[in-house]
């Protein structure tokens, strides 16, 4: 069964949203899927405006993104009135990314790039701007979906703080990369068919 929705791909930071990401080939199985790549070193505005210009579909749309574009996916979702997918979500990225001010980062999937420096002013401007955790402020809440064994985030304490959003799914294992998309393809199928 396929659904008639186009899920919006938002990668995670110093990434990018690429056509030979497991996650991506996974997604296809059962989805079509916009990939969009967004400046995750610019401040929060910006990289909303980003998102929204790559917004092209003809139908319903979702979001689903990894990491800080779980972040995204989640506050798009509220945004546009529509379901979102988080995985292995940085929830407060004001937090998150603190831990990588002022360094110079290559890009894992593009390493063809020179190093970016994430800079004071793209932190700061996620200061006050967390994830809620109430179902409430959503048109749709979204769906949580975590490898507990990520490296990078403590997902454990995610779920005590997300999980009342509804239908988190919680894997044993895996990683910060998420290893289980195969495995969430059928909750997020039932997730996308019940909006």
């Amino acid at each position: 069964m396929t659904l008639d929705i186009e899920l919006q791909y938002l990668h995670g930071f110093n990434s990018a949203a690429l056509q030979t990401d497991t996650k991506v080939i996974e997604l296809r199985r059962r989805f079509a899927v916009r990939l969009i790549n967004y400046d995750s070193f610019a401040p929060r505005d910006a990289i909303i405006e980003q998102i929204e210009a790559a917004m092209r579909a003809q139908g319903p749309v979702a979001f689903i993104g990894t990491s800080l574009g779980g972040y995204y996916a989640a506050m798009m979702g509220a945004r546009h009135g529509c379901p979102s997918v988080m995985i292995n979500p940085s929830t407060d990225p004001h937090w998150g990314l603190s831990h990588y001010l002022d360094q110079w980062l290559p890009n894992p999937k593009l390493p063809d790039l020179p190093p970016r420096r994430l800079t004071p002013e793209a932190v700061a401007s996620y200061a006050g701007h967390a994830l809620c955790p109430d179902p409430d402020d959503y048109a749709i809440p979204p769906k949580l979906i975590v490898d507990l064994a990520d490296e990078l985030l403590d997902n454990r304490a995610t779920l005590r703080a997300h999980g009342g959003l509804g239908e988190p799914l919680a894997f044993e294992g895996g990683s910060h990369r998420f290893e289980h998309m195969a495995e969430a393809l059928g909750p997020i199928q039932d997730y996308l068919s019940r909006r």
